[in-house]
C-alpha cells in the first residue's frame, strides 16, 4: 500500500510538473504573440483565387485565401474543375492567382484569362521537385511565383518575364501554440512522408530513438529494415491531418523536420534542379513555439537564425548528439522555441507573403 501510494505521489508531482511547465510556456508564447503587430492594408482590388485542387494543399489555401479577403476589396474563390472562364467573364478580377504544383488548371484556360486582358499569376508548391512539368506551365503566366529560390533563373531562362521567389508562410488558424491533451505529448516529433533520403537517414539512429518517447508518422515507414524496432512509435499509412499535426507539434519537445532529396524516385526533375529554400513545414514546426531541429538549406540564414531561433543538425549522429543535449537543457530549448516562434509570426506568416505578392504585382 505504501509503494503504490508513493507512486502516486511520484506521478502526480511529476504530471504537475509538466502541466505547470507547459502552461508557463503557453503564457510566454502568447505574450509574444500579442506583441506582433498586424501588417497591411485593404486593397481597392478583385481577385478570382483558383485553389490547388490537392487535398493535401487545403491549409495552404486556407491560409492565402483568408488574407486575401483581408486585403483585397473581392475575392472569388474556384477550384481548378470549376468554369473558370465564365466567372472570369462575369467577375471581371484584376488578378487571377492560381496555386499550383501541377497542370490541374488547364493551361489553355489561363490563355483565354490572359486575353481577356485580367493579369494572371501562379505560385509554385512544390519547387524544385516537379519542375519537368512546372516549367512548360509557366509560360502561360504574366508572373511566376516560386518558393524554391534556385527556380528563379530557371523559369527566366524559359521566357517568363516576371519571376520572383516568394517562401510559403504559416497559416495561423491551425499552427499557432495551444495546450494538447497527453496523447499528443511526446519528446520527440517528425511527421512526414518516408522518401528513401529519410529512410536512409533515420536508419542509421534506429536504435537509438528505440529508447526515446517518439512519435513517427506518414506514409511508407515500413519501408524501415528496422521498423519492428520502432513499430510501437510509428503511425504509418495514415495522412496527418494539418489539425493533428499542430497538435503534435505542440506536444513535442522537440520537432524534427528533414528535407526531401531532389532525386528521389518519385519526383521530376530531370535537371536536378538543387533545393536551397526551406520547406513550408519549417514555418509550421515554429509557429507551434516548440523546438526545430532541421536539417540545412542554403537560404535558411535568410529566414532564421541558427542557434538562435532554430536549431540545426547535419548528420543522423549530430542529430542524435542535439537531441540528448536539447532534453536536458530545458530553458535554453524553450528560448530558441520562443525566437523562432517570435520570428515566425513577425516575418512568415500567409499575411507577409500576400501582402509582398501585391506589392510586387500591383506596384
Amino acid at each position: 500500500m505504501k509503494g503504490r501510494r508513493s507512486d502516486w505521489n511520484r506521478g502526480h508531482a511529476d504530471g504537475y510538473g509538466s502541466g505547470w511547465q507547459h502552461g508557463y510556456h503557453l503564457g510566454r508564447c502568447e505574450a509574444i504573440m500579442g506583441r506582433i503587430p498586424e501588417i497591411g492594408s485593404r486593397r481597392a482590388i478583385k481577385v478570382m483565387y483558383v485553389s490547388s485542387g490537392n487535398w493535401s494543399y487545403r491549409p495552404m489555401d486556407q491560409g492565402i485565401l483568408a488574407e486575401l479577403e483581408a486585403l483585397c476589396a473581392e475575392v472569388l474563390t474556384l477550384a481548378p474543375y470549376d468554369d473558370v472562364l465564365d466567372a472570369a467573364r462575369s467577375f471581371r478580377p484584376d488578378l487571377l492567382l492560381s496555386l499550383n504544383s501541377v497542370e490541374l488548371l488547364k493551361v489553355q484556360v489561363v490563355d483565354e484569362v490572359r486575353a481577356m486582358g485580367i493579369k494572371t499569376a501562379v505560385w509554385f508548391a512544390d519547387d524544385p521537385y516537379y519542375t519537368d512539368v512546372t516549367i512548360d506551365i509557366a509560360k502561360h503566366y504574366d508572373v511566376v511565383f516560386t518558393l524554391e529560390q534556385s527556380c528563379v533563373p530557371l523559369y527566366q531562362e524559359a521566357g517568363c518575364s516576371e519571376v520572383y521567389h516568394l517562401p510559403f508562410g504559416v497559416n495561423r488558424s491551425i499552427y499557432h501554440p495551444m495546450p494538447v491533451s497527453a496523447e499528443y505529448r511526446v519528446d520527440i516529433c517528425f511527421i512526414g512522408v518516408a522518401f528513401w533520403n529519410r529512410v536512409a537517414f533515420f536508419e542509421q539512429i534506429a536504435h537509438e530513438l528505440a529508447g526515446k518517447k517518439l512519435l513517427i508518422a506518414g506514409y511508407w515507414w515500413d519501408r524501415l529494415r528496422n521498423y519492428a524496432l520502432l513499430e510501437s512509435k510509428i503511425k504509418t499509412g495514415v495522412w496527418m491531418s494539418p489539425e493533428n499535426s499542430a497538435s503534435y507539434y505542440n506536444g513535442a519537445k522537440i520537432v524534427i523536420n528533414l528535407h526531401r532529396s531532389i532525386d528521389d524516385s518519385t519526383n521530376q526533375n530531370t535537371r536536378l534542379i538543387p533545393a536551397h529554400s526551406i520547406n513550408p513545414r519549417s514555418f509550421e514546426i515554429s509557429a507551434c513555439g516548440q523546438l526545430q531541429l532541421t536539417d540545412g538549406r542554403a537560404n535558411l540564414g535568410t529566414m532564421y537564425t541558427p542557434g538562435q531561433e532554430i536549431a540545426t543538425y547535419d548528420s543522423p549522429q549530430d542529430l542524435m548528439s542535439k537531441i540528448n543535449y536539447y532534453l536536458h537543457h530545458e530553458e535554453e530549448r524553450r528560448q530558441i522555441a520562443l525566437q523562432g516562434l517570435q520570428r515566425t509570426m513577425r516575418d512568415h506568416t500567409y499575411r507577409n507573403r500576400i501582402v509582398h505578392m501585391l506589392d510586387l504585382i500591383f506596384h
